[in-house]
């Protein structure tokens, strides 16, 4: 008998605490307890880098989202790539959406509201990145630094168009020296590199220089054809890559592809001699050479033995 009491009883107290227990997922399945209402993430058509994303740590209803975004025009929305909240909270504006920007304070706004109801007001600024290349440009010089023997003087600068001599009248570097390059923007890459399209036109004379060597040549040949070392911009149209980490441009045409260091206007100091690029210039590196020792102190040995880097001096058309 005490022992069926004993049952009765147990079976009464498990009832009664089953029936008292509270549900541990109500209040996150209500959602009640959820304040949460930021931005983790924003990403914008031709934005560079990820957005850098901070609260107001005076007043928790507001906050701010500061972006750069290549060759932005504000008088058009900007299309939102990509856009991440908290944890079920709903914005005013959504991956694939566009936003409209003031066009004098680069800014706008995104309301983001938790799913208690609470809001976040998120100022958006835009800083510009003008693509510098985008524009037309004139090739006005070329130059070269090459040369055997440096430690005993053999290797100097050379303006490729100062002997005539050197190259054929009609179709050596002078006819390259009223040619164009036009670069027109398209997008930036995932990595925040620009690319677009570069039209290399060959100007007024309708030609583009074909790098065969006439002076000065090694017993038994008559030309030497170079263009593998000066050939470096391709003609006609190209497809360019901008890389701000290296300061570096990517030509592709083709299978073809050629690196070039963006070089901004100064003087260049090497082996104690100088170059001055006048406005700016595409510098092709590790150029070809035929081996350690040449005709030193000759304009050969610097042009066609051992050329070390190739510069084409540029200048914005305005």
């Amino acid at each position: 008998m005490k022992v069926l009491q004993y049952i009765y009883w147990l079976i009464v107290s498990a009832f009664l605490l089953g029936a008292c227990q509270v549900n541990p997922l109500d209040e996150v399945e209500e959602g009640d307890w959820n304040k949460e209402r930021r931005i983790l993430g924003l990403t914008f058509e031709n934005q560079a880098g990820d957005a850098t994303i901070s609260l107001n740590v005076d007043d928790p209803t507001k906050g701010t989202v500061e972006v750069t975004i290549v060759n932005p025009d504000f008088s058009q929305a900007i299309k939102i790539k990509k856009m991440e909240v908290s944890y079920k909270a709903s914005s005013s504006v959504n991956s694939g959406d566009a936003l409209n920007f003031d066009p004098v304070s680069h800014s706008a706004t995104i309301v983001v509201t938790a799913v208690s109801g609470e809001k976040r007001e998120y100022t958006v600024r835009v800083t510009p990145l003008v693509e510098s290349l985008v524009g037309q440009w004139e090739i006005h010089e070329l130059d070269v630094f090459g040369g055997t023997g440096p430690y005993y003087g053999g290797v100097d600068f050379v303006n490729l168009s100062s002997d005539p001599s050197w190259w054929n009248d009609q179709t050596g570097v002078k006819a390259e020296l009223d040619n164009t390059l036009e670069f027109t923007f398209e997008g930036i890459t995932e990595n925040g590199q620009t690319y677009g399209t570069c039209i290399h036109d060959a100007g007024a004379d309708g030609k583009f220089a074909d790098f065969i060597w006439a002076g000065g040549l090694p017993d038994g040949q008559t030309v030497i054809d170079v263009n593998y070392n000066y050939r470096k911009v391709p003609q006609g149209t190209s497809h360019w890559v901008r890389d701000y980490t290296t300061e570096t441009v990517t030509f592709t045409k083709g299978d073809k592809t050629y690196v070039a260091s963006l070089v901004n206007s100064g003087d260049i100091v090497y082996w104690g001699k100088t170059l001055t690029i006048q406005d700016s210039a595409l510098k092709f590196g590790n150029l070809k050479s035929a081996g350690d020792w040449g005709p030193i102190y000759s304009a050969y040995d610097k042009i066609v033995y051992a050329p070390w880097d190739f510069y084409v001096q540029i200048r914005k058309k305005p």
